[in-house]
């Protein structure tokens, strides 16, 4: 590589939420000068510089006026001597050599959306497009060792996408799902390493577990020495007092002491039971927590129940399920607490959906109105799980467009192939169900992109273009051929002989014929 030219870069400092902008000079290499010359890099190399470039936007945007950096591109940032990325002060009279560089066709071409070319405009929107491609060039520059497989590569798939498609002007117009609003939102979305969330899960409810039964211990044994002592010294008062106070007076104020006593204990030991319930699926243990709560909570008897129907799915038939389900939601406590709902709706899901759909949308509606629950979610399996019973619930209720909304939230947490498969095809089907014919396209074509083997997307894909008139068939043909040379088992399966059976399709050798 070549020796190490000094750069003007840009400082930024933070200071109390807020952040500020200087000039510094480092020693560096243009970021597309490392990734020429080293075509191999460690993974968590790469991932580190493109969070990084990530942290430097999202301060330059928090920058007074709140300033877009207008030439997002591996030309317009360094990787310095202290081995992180640092932006380019490209207003910095010693860089305009550099700064004519970056209008150069081949790079404005590469970086710039469409229709701004000649970075007439600066808006967030361009930064955010010039982030996406900057990640297509990285990733398609270097190898990485190890490679980046699986659900990193997934996850940087998406926000690839999502980064192309933004559209200038409408940042801060709704909340839509597809446009990014922020840098920010971006770094949230990067991928992290789940491994470590998910083993250190079942520590953590255990470990809550263990210091909620510990608080009760300690409860108790302070307060016991000293309810004795009142209890003998309030007999001994009571026993000189006046011959006006009742016997049972004498024991009010004990009585009452040992209730609140045995309350707190029978709490502590329903959040326990939740906990083995929600958290762990340990139906058996909860089961028996919630039994040892019941005579303090009035839900702890139906939770019994319900953990038992969980472990047994004969143990109560249908009706007499729903009738305890529908008596929980009444007798719920506090209506702000996310664990009630969420464990209710694990309950119906037990129960074909289309007998309760009514009660799954109401419950479901109002747990994700509630929004809390979910910041301690960490890995977002209680999110899944809500998601797809409101989504089935909606599709169940004859609602495509509420359903296709759930699946996009599930597509953006799940990360299992199988089943991302499964939910692109639910949106194609639910968006040519609610006539919306470019969705449906849109999250086909999303989904080969990503699903590279698809058999089952390809014959939507099939179906869709079939079923559209203003298609020639000659066209379809050419599809199917393609489709076929790519994934030859889908001549085998029972939906494309359907289809040539419905369009009139025939093959053979490495010839197609679409009749219809």
């Amino acid at each position: 590589m070549e020796q190490q030219t000094e750069y003007d870069i840009l400082k930024l400092v933070e200071n109390q939420g807020r952040c500020y902008v200087s000039s510094d000079c480092m020693p560096g290499d243009l970021l597309a000068s490392c990734l020429k010359y080293r075509p191999s890099l460690p993974r968590e190399q790469l991932l580190g510089w493109m969070l990084q470039i990530l942290e430097e936007l999202e301060k330059f945007h928090r920058c007074r006026g709140n300033p877009c950096y207008q030439y997002v591109n591996p030309y317009s940032m360094i990787a310095g001597e202290d081995g992180r990325i640092h932006l380019l002060d490209l207003s910095s009279p010693g860089q305009q050599e550099l700064r004519k560089k970056l209008t150069r066709r081949s790079i404005r071409e590469s970086f710039l959306m469409p229709d701004n070319q000649y970075c007439q405009r600066e808006s967030l929107a361009d930064d955010i497009y010039g982030i996406g491609r900057t990640f297509q060039y990285m990733l398609a520059a270097v190898e990485t060792d190890p490679p980046i497989r699986g659900r990193t590569k997934r996850r940087l798939r998406k926000i690839i996408f999502r980064c192309l498609i933004q559209t200038p002007g409408q940042e801060e117009r709704g909340r839509s799902r597809k446009q990014y609003h922020s840098v920010q939102e971006i770094s949230e979305q990067f991928p992290r390493d789940r491994q470590e969330i998910k083993r250190t899960k079942k520590v953590m409810v255990v470990a809550a577990a263990a210091v909620s039964f510990a608080a009760v211990m300690v409860m108790i044994a302070k307060e016991s020495p000293g309810r004795s002592l009142q209890d003998s010294s309030g007999e001994s008062l009571r026993g000189e007092g006046s011959e006006d106070s009742p016997q049972e007076d004498s024991r009010t104020g004990a009585e009452a002491e040992k209730e609140e006593e045995t309350q707190a204990e029978d709490q502590m030991k329903f959040d326990m039971a939740m906990l083995y319930f929600l958290e762990l699926e340990d139906y058996r243990e909860s089961r028996r927590l919630f039994r040892e709560a019941a005579p303090g909570n009035p839900l702890a008897d139906d939770y019994v129940e319900l953990s038992a129907c969980m472990l047994e799915a004969d143990h109560m038939d249908a009706e007499e399920l729903r009738t305890l389900l529908q008596e929980m939601q009444e007798k719920i406590p506090d209506r702000e607490d996310g664990r009630y709902y969420l464990s209710i709706l694990r309950g119906y899901g037990l129960l074909e959906k289309d007998g309760v759909k009514e009660e799954v949308i109401r419950l479901g509606e109002q747990l994700f109105a509630l929004q809390d629950w979910m910041e301690t979610d960490r890995d977002h399996e209680k999110e899944k799980e809500a998601r797809w019973m409101l989504a089935g619930a909606y599709e169940s209720a004859e609602e495509p467009e509420k359903a296709a909304e759930q699946y996009e939230y599930i597509l953006e947490l799940e990360e299992e192939e199988g089943v991302r498969e499964q939910i692109y095809s639910s949106l194609v089907s639910l968006c040519t169900e609610s006539g919306d014919a470019e969705a449906a396209w849109e999250y086909c074509q999303r989904g080969l992109e990503e699903l590279t083997g698809s058999a089952l997307l390809r014959i939507q894909y099939i179906r869709m273009q079939c079923a559209s008139p203003e298609t020639d068939r000659q066209v379809c043909a050419q599809t199917i051929q393609k489709f076929l040379r790519e994934v030859p088992k889908i001549a085998e399966e029972p939906e494309f002989k359907k289809l040539q059976e419905e369009y009139e399709i025939k093959v053979e050798g490495e010839e197609v014929w679409v009749g219809k």
